[in-house]
């Protein structure tokens, strides 16, 4: 069973639909199937997540998270920022046989958002080297 978690958010469609398009790629191009589920906004990617390894329990071999945080005017990036990774990091701990790993980009721009889009390829890369390695 190769299959895979691919947990975005709704913000930035545009940007997100190229991460989507990325991440499928790579698992498609290494034999792994996947689900794609929506969460509304950064802070409830690791909740959606949690959810669906429970509702299909032994299902997903792994799970990438597909997000985009640009800081704004006030202190709501720092509190969404720490609160998604804090949580993602747990859930991780908490499913350690489950391979986990974080794209969650944060930037202060569009420019830097453009920038930092293709480590999803990178990222996704790294998920199935970890699946691999837990799998060992």
């Amino acid at each position: 069973m190769n299959k895979v978690l691919i947990v975005h958010t709704s913000w930035y469609t545009d940007y997100i639909n190229e991460m989507i398009k990325l991440s499928c790629k790579v698992l498609s191009e290494n034999k792994f199937s996947w689900d794609i589920s929506l969460a509304p906004g950064s802070i409830e990617l690791p909740a959606l997540a949690k959810h669906k390894l429970i509702k299909n329990k032994g299902n997903y071999v792994g799970i990438i998270f597909l997000g985009i945080v640009v800081r704004g005017d006030t202190t709501h990036y720092e509190l969404i920022t720490t609160e998604t990774f804090r949580s993602i990091g747990n859930l991780a701990m908490d499913y350690p046989q489950i391979s986990v790993i974080n794209n969650v980009i944060c930037v202060e721009n569009e420019n830097q958002l453009k920038e930092r889009l293709f480590n999803t390829e990178n990222n996704t890369k790294s998920l199935i080297k970890l699946i691999h390695e837990k799998s060992s």
